[in-house]
This record gives C-alpha cells, sequence and structure tokens, in this order.
C-alpha cells in the first residue's frame, strides 16, 4: 500500500513484521519491520488502536494531539520504516 490515512483500527504481529489496520478517510492495511516497533510494542502497540495515523512512502507518523504519545516522544522512531 503506498498511502492511508484514518484512524487505527488494529495492530496484529505476524511472522517479523505488525501490521495496521486503518479505517477513515483513506483506508488499507500496511506493515512495518519488527525490529523498528519491537521496542515500543509492549508499552504502546495497543495504545495505538484509535489514534490518527497517515502512511506514505514507507512512512507512518501519529496525527493527533502533542498531549499524546506523538513525534517527539517517539525521537527517531517518529517514522517508522515499514517493508517495501
Amino acid at each position: 500500500m503506498d498511502y492511508c490515512k484514518g484512524t487505527v483500527v488494529a495492530v496484529r504481529q505476524y511472522g517479523g513484521c505488525v501490521e495496521i489496520v486503518v479505517e477513515g478517510e483513506s483506508p488499507g492495511a500496511f506493515p512495518i519491520d519488527n525490529s523498528c516497533f519491537r521496542m515500543i510494542n509492549a508499552c504502546e502497540g495497543p495504545e495505538w488502536i484509535g489514534r490518527p495515523v497517515e502512511y506514505q512512502d514507507a512512512h507512518m507518523r501519529f496525527l493527533d494531539s502533542p498531549e499524546m504519545l506523538d513525534e517527539a516522544e517517539l525521537g527517531d522512531h517518529a517514522s517508522l520504516s515499514a517493508l517495501p
């Protein structure tokens, strides 16, 4: 998938990947590499459900308010590389 935008409705782990399922403006699903996701999955993965997200050109970013876990708090992981 090249682009999707909407709300995260599911975070599914399979094999060495995590699939993010998005519904909304531009629905779809995309995989991200488990090595990027693993370090934040245990504490943050379930909290991604319901958050607005945009995925484009193998990068995802959250679109919600700065009060929540956002790009500033994620640091280098604000744009997670996805599998091609």
